[in-house]
């Protein structure tokens, strides 16, 4: 009998009840149930409370514990909000967490290129292509029917909302945010914490911080 992996999430938000749906495609592939969620560490819940009918077992400080106690558990990386994408990595290593120590849920109906990489902590979500020579980096999540073309680079920290298409030889910096909708011509490049708009079309590159919105994108000031 296959072993099941124990998962803890972080983060209570909408990106939450969507992995949860990613767990339960996984656990149907085959009738097989490869991962049991344990319940969730979110900051902003009340501990025992429960988010899409996962107990709440406290706030994110709770999460080094939880894994010193239990060496096989694994953390998902459910935080996906526009308003606060810069910053993940930051509230993930201040409340102690093992950057390392997340996992890679990739939906069964994902095509993902033999020769692609994709780095730990990663969430790739149903009907998402994968192409030739792709590589994506750690904690980079990719929702629903997104298209990488080949050679594309993404790096650690992205979130590319569903239905983005980035041409051949993309490279997507770091803690950036594409928003539903996006096409990327190709050769492109996105600075880090850039963000482009739902429904942009970008065909010149972005630079790190930016914000850019419309067809084809223009930079505009971001609201702080």
């Amino acid at each position: 009998m296959a072993l099941v992996q124990s998962l803890i999430l972080v983060g209570g938000g909408g990106t939450g009840s969507d992995v949860m749906s990613l767990i339960e495609a996984c656990n149907q592939l085959n009738d097989v149930q490869r991962y049991e969620v344990r319940g969730l560490l979110d900051d902003g819940a009340e501990a025992g409370s429960y988010r899409f009918g996962v107990k709440v077992l406290g706030g994110l400080d709770q999460g080094a514990e939880l894994c010193a106690q239990d060496p096989d558990v694994l953390l998902v990386d459910c935080m996906g909000s526009p308003d606060n994408y810069t910053r993940r990595k930051v509230v993930l290593t201040d409340a102690g967490l093992d950057l390392g120590r997340f996992a890679t849920l990739i939906h069964p109906h994902a095509s993902v290129a033999f020769d692609a990489q994709i780095g730990f902590g990663s969430l790739i979500f149903a009907n998402v292509s994968i192409l030739s020579d792709v590589v994506v980096g750690s904690h980079v999540t990719i929702l629903a029917n997104c298209v990488l073309n080949h050679g594309v680079r993404v790096a650690d920290f992205a979130i590319l909302a569903s239905n983005v298409c980035l041409s051949g030889d993309v490279v997507v910096g770091s803690a950036s945010y594409l928003g539903c909708g996006v096409n990327v011509k190709g050769r492109i490049k996105i600075g880090a914490g850039a963000l482009a708009g739902l429904g942009s079309a970008v065909i010149r590159d972005i630079a790190d911080g930016e914000t850019v919105v419309g067809v084809p994108a223009r930079p505009i000031a971001r609201v702080k």
